[in-house]
């Protein structure tokens, strides 16, 4: 039967198309030999005036007769690719006539004359096909464009024009703004991105709502590189698209594509470069690239003149035979990858709290009577104790930096909270070691200048002046023991009192000093009596009550 079939193919079949064959035949037994001449005598009639109808010039489409002394051309079969029959020539003619800028008629007139009937054409190799093709349609389309089309046409130049001439005539009604633009039609026009938002009824002032770009009918290959930037998405699915986009190229196994990516860092480019050069170590000995391959490569090449010849054969040899996973897989590569991090939080490396009891330990003024070379710590020195307070300080800044920025991502992440949280729990603690080695540092510095009988505290800050005020007050009352009590003989220490220099304050902001009244305050609110001297203050001892 399928013997039968191919024998009324093959006498048939031109000029009557096969699918208009199939379905004739397809109401005979053609196992039955009456049958079979029974669905030849219908044929040779439909032949017979099939033969009439293309010696007669008859257009189908009408749209003009063909020229006289010219044969009908014959149909181009399907594109490999492209999963839609090629256009016929009358399909071709109602398209030309519309691209009134490329003036066709007068250049297909010319290449007539000089080239010949269509099956010469046909005949021509791949070089010269894609010069004609170049000249016809000049810098329209680009000499990649159509190379690809005419070897996923399979060689075929008039299938090759035809592509390309719907190529152009879609390409140029996107681009025009007039009533020439292709409508969406069909099961497309009720998608979303073609469809224009509608305001309420009864509000004339809503705004106008523009729609989203259409997409572009073409069955030419493009690049990722080719679209406008999208907005920042989800990383998880950001990275599956980028390990399908090379996979999908290079048919390599996705797991391994996978573990590539990530180990570098999630970049497309270092991806590519990683996998050729393993392709190159792996064929090294093995693979020898034959004319058609350093052919393709050199053709990818010349628009890509910054990858080196190795990595081009390489990306020919894993994408062979497709062109435009080759060109896609060299945009990828030469792409400088997007900055993803977009102004992130910096993680606070966070190293162990220095152990006080390992230093040097410093104590606060002692109630008991000491020497002021007592009273300083020999190991703790000024420069030592105020380099520390600044880098914990600066560290405390920083956290708290961090922690802030923490916070206000933390409104669109619920996860950066618990990381402010963390950064403010290490803010405070440098805070805590800021300020133990600032009361460590003013302590060396007022008993550096200081003596039994008088406290001087410049450059000493208000809060550990006070303190430090304090402690010295108590100490020398603690040290006149019963001259205290004791009318007679501790008349004269008593009269002299205890000296504390706090300055005029002269140099504070608004000439006005705030290190004396601080200082006399907390003292009188301890009960003791105080007198203002100018630049210093004199405690005569307890005040009676």
């Amino acid at each position: 039967m399928d013997d039968a079939f191919a024998k009324l193919e093959a006498d048939y079949c031109p000029p009557l198309d096969p699918a208009l064959l199939s379905a004739i035949v397809s109401d005979y037994d053609l196992s039955d030999a009456n049958s079979v001449q029974n669905a030849r005598e219908t044929l040779d009639q439909l032949k017979e005036s099939a033969v009439v109808e293309e010696a007669a010039g008859f257009d189908p489409s009408g749209t003009g007769a063909q020229e006289d002394g010219k044969t009908t051309e014959q149909r181009a079969e399907s594109c490999p690719e492209t999963g839609t029959s090629q256009t016929r020539e009358t399909d071709l003619t109602s398209v030309s006539n519309g691209m009134s800028s490329l003036d066709l008629d007068n250049m297909v007139g010319e290449e007539s004359g000089s080239v010949g009937n269509p099956e010469e054409l046909e005949q021509l190799d791949e070089d010269t096909k894609v010069k004609l093709l170049q000249d016809l349609f000049g810098d329209k389309v680009t000499n990649f464009s159509i190379r690809h089309t005419l070897r996923k046409c399979n060689g075929r130049w008039q299938a090759s024009m035809e592509e390309l001439l719907n190529h152009v005539y879609f390409e140029e009604a996107e681009d025009s703004d007039g009533s020439g633009k292709i409508a969406t039609k069909g099961i497309d026009a009720f998608a979303g991105d073609g469809t224009v938002r509608r305001g309420r009824k009864g509000k004339p002032k809503g705004k106008n709502v523009k729609g989203l770009d259409d997409r572009k009918a073409t069955s030419l290959p493009t690049s990722p590189a080719s679209h406008s930037p999208a907005p920042a998405g989800n990383r998880w699915k950001t990275a599956s698209e980028d390990i399908e986009f090379v996979a999908s190229r290079t048919r390599i196994a996705t797991p391994t594509v996978s573990s590539v990516y990530y180990e570098k860092g999630a970049s497309v480019p270092k991806t590519i470069g990683t996998l050729l050069k393993a392709t190159m170590e792996e064929s090294k000995a093995i693979v020898t690239d034959d004319e058609a391959v350093l052919s393709s490569a050199r053709e990818l090449g010349y628009e890509f003149p910054g990858i080196a010849p190795d990595y081009l054969a390489a990306i020919i040899r894993l994408t062979h035979p497709s062109t435009t996973a080759a060109h896609e897989l060299a945009v990828a590569l030469t792409t400088k990858p997007k900055d993803a991090n977009g102004g992130g939080i910096k993680l606070l490396p966070h190293y162990a709290p220095p152990s006080l009891d390992e230093e040097v330990a410093w104590e606060p003024v002692a109630k008991t009577t000491r020497s002021a070379a007592a009273v300083r710590s020999p190991a703790l020195d000024d420069p030592a104790a105020s380099s520390r307070a600044s880098a914990y300080a600066s560290a405390r800044a920083t956290a708290y930096a961090q922690a802030s920025a923490a916070h206000r991502k933390a409104r669109s992440n619920r996860l950066m909270g618990g990381v402010a949280a963390y950064y403010g729990q290490v803010g405070r603690e440098y805070a805590a070691l800021s300020s133990q080695a600032t009361a460590a540092a003013a302590d060396d510095l007022a008993s550096s200048q200081s003596s039994s009988a008088q406290l001087d505290l410049h450059g000493v800050d208000v809060l550990n002046a006070v303190r430090i005020a304090q402690n010295k007050v108590e100490e020398w009352w603690d040290g006149l023991g019963e001259s205290r009590v004791n009318g007679r003989l501790g008349a004269e220490d008593r009269q002299m009192g205890y000296r504390i220099i706090v300055g005029l304050g002269r140099h504070s902001e608004g000439g006005k000093g705030k290190l004396g009244p601080a200082v006399s305050k907390v003292l009188r609110e301890g009960g003791w009596k105080v007198e203002n001297a100018g630049a210093a203050i004199v405690v005569k001892g307890k005040a009676r009550r």
